[in-house]
């Protein structure tokens, strides 16, 4: 199967995006819900196979009055048709699979800022609400290195707005550093300076057998903290979400409340982080879930209707996110997730049978199968 062509007749509505940007920067500059059927409206015009499935369910700009009418794209969509408004910016692809490359997801961005913007501002907001620079030292492959990783990208912007003159990347070529990681580690604890570590959560438990073969053991300054992503990807073994926070308390000496999960994907320009840190600076004691910025929305949806779940109940996760508004704002994941507080925790995945169900159907309808 060939990647979906990319359409190039139709341009991103700039002054829309700009009207995203201030939101983003400034909640009070506009209203969610008004932006979100702009958004909506744009893509229902400028993306063709959206466009067609919208009006098989007779869901268009004139006939859905909020923003939790619009019709979802399915993450599968992704693999299957081009789903962006305009000429890409860049081209961000999902981890390759069993079915080879050809089964990646594409996420075509045609306005790089609203991915910039967003992830700078969530990355401000849930990982350094209280730091403007540190010593940042990341695991994570450079864009350079890595082009079509949303996740390498965001690590560079981390690196770039927050990042002290000792932050450095120890990800290089076919294989990471941990040597020189190490090192830059023992530096910042005999320096006394904080730092941040950016990883995946696979390199992070690489990294932990590595501390182990050659009896390593760091105790990192008050206000070093920790952000792993990804999940357990390319992992030795399997750990816990809390046996991860207690191997990184004894390895780095970075307490529970300064480790920070983030939950991001390629088919989406925000990311979710755990609360903690943000909790912390503020002074405010709630369990451990993901929260995302206030230019997304999350509802939980029954898997069979798509019709949102009962409060509280468990559903396939499904984001509003306005920094989408050049690609597919509205997204159906193959997450399951219950609503909790201002966030969400993940359950885990949706079976074969579940994805199998209306959401496999609207991708099919997406890509005119």
């Amino acid at each position: 199967m060939s990647p979906p062509a990319t359409p190039t007749s139709a341009t991103f509505d700039r002054a829309l995006h700009d009207r995203v940007l201030a939101f983003i920067h400034d909640e009070s500059s506009d209203h969610f819900e008004t932006l979100a059927l702009a958004v909506f409206a744009a893509q229902y015009t400028a993306i063709a196979p959206y466009r067609r499935v919208c009006d098989q369910h007779g869901l268009t700009p004139t006939t859905v009055g909020n923003w939790r009418r619009v019709p979802p794209v399915p993450t599968l969509a992704f693999k299957q048709t081009a789903l962006c408004i305009g000429p890409p910016e860049r081209v961000f692809l999902t981890t390759g699979t069993s079915q080879g490359a050809e089964q990646r997801g594409r996420h075509g961005v045609s306005d790089l800022r609203l991915y910039q913007r967003s992830a700078l501002a969530s990355l401000g907001t849930f990982l350094f609400p209280d730091v403007a620079k540190i010593r940042l030292l990341s695991l994570i492959w450079p864009s350079g290195e890595r082009p079509e990783s949303s996740l390498a990208q965001m690590a560079d912007w981390a690196m770039e707005d927050f990042g002290d003159r000792d932050s450095a990347c120890f990800a290089t070529g076919s294989r990471i550093d941990f040597a020189a990681f190490a090192a830059a580690l023992r530096a910042s604890a005999a320096a006394g300076e904080p730092a941040c570590i950016v990883t995946t959560t696979g390199a992070l438990l690489h990294f932990f057998d590595h501390c182990r073969d050659h009896g390593l053991v760091f105790r990192l300054p008050h206000g070093s903290r920790i952000m792993d992503t990804g999940g357990l990807k390319g992992a030795t073994r399997q750990m816990s979400r809390n046996g991860i926070v207690r191997a990184i308390w004894e390895t780095f000496a970075i307490p529970g409340y300064f480790v920070v999960n983030e939950y991001g994907m390629t088919e989406m320009s925000s990311p979710f982080f755990d609360n903690v840190v943000r909790n912390r600076i503020a002074g405010r004691f709630a369990p451990r879930f993901k929260v995302g910025p206030h230019w997304v929305r999350t509802r939980t949806l029954d898997p069979g209707t798509l019709a949102d779940t009962e409060a509280g109940a468990a559903g396939l996760l499904c984001h509003f996110d306005l920094a989408n508004a050049s690609s597919a704002a509205c997204v159906l994941t193959e997450d399951i997730g219950r609503l909790v507080d201002d966030g969400f925790e993940i359950v885990g995945r949706a079976s074969g049978a579940e994805t199998r169900g209306c959401s496999l159907a609207a991708a099919a309808e997406l890509a005119g199968t």
